[in-house]
């Protein structure tokens, strides 16, 4: 697929696009990362291609179903994948964003310019009226960013992994940083 083409949108400093399969050794390389994938899933890093490949299969069909995903996010400044952002339908079909960012970016604010686009492309684009945020308690700089953006912290939840803080933001209540 041609990388034009398969362009989400963009902001001052990153592109978010979708996953092909030649991206499977970049992903492989921030999914293999434990810091990384911490509070992530079921929090075990990616242990090899196969994993990766699986995600990829997923993601793909995932978008062509839905009309998002966990889309790449890619720098601008390299051209390299350095994350990954957007959204899911969990099942009790809230819309849930997500992230996750190489190790060797964090503290640059992509996080929080990548997932405030995302929230600007789903009440935009995707006419969602609350999209959600899951994030483990222990895990501040995550909490952080969502706050920045305008989350609102709504409840502790059980979850396989552990408690979740739920975060939440509606559509009006929505600000354009």
């Amino acid at each position: 697929m041609d990388k034009k083409m398969a362009k989400i949108f963009e902001t001052k400093r990153l592109i978010l696009r979708h996953w092909e399969s030649v991206d499977v050794e970049q992903l492989f390389e921030i999914c293999g990362d434990a810091d990384v994938m911490a509070y992530v899933g079921d929090g075990k890093p990616f242990e090899n291609m196969e994993r990766t490949e699986k995600f990829l299969d997923w993601v793909q069909e995932y978008q062509k179903e839905n009309g998002f995903c966990r889309w790449a996010v890619i720098e601008k400044a390299n051209g390299e994948i350095i994350g990954s952002c957007g959204f899911a339908r969990l099942e009790n079909g809230e819309i849930d964003l997500g992230y996750l960012f190489a190790k060797e970016v964090w503290g640059r604010g992509f996080a929080t310019e990548a997932a405030q686009a995302c929230l600007k492309y789903g009440f935009e684009n995707l006419k969602f009226a609350k999209i959600i945020a899951m994030v483990d308690i222990e895990h501040i700089p995550s909490q952080k960013v969502l706050e920045k953006i305008g989350f609102i912290k709504q409840r502790i939840e059980k979850t396989e992994t552990g408690d979740d803080f739920i975060y939440e933001i509606e559509n009006q209540d929505f600000i354009d940083l």
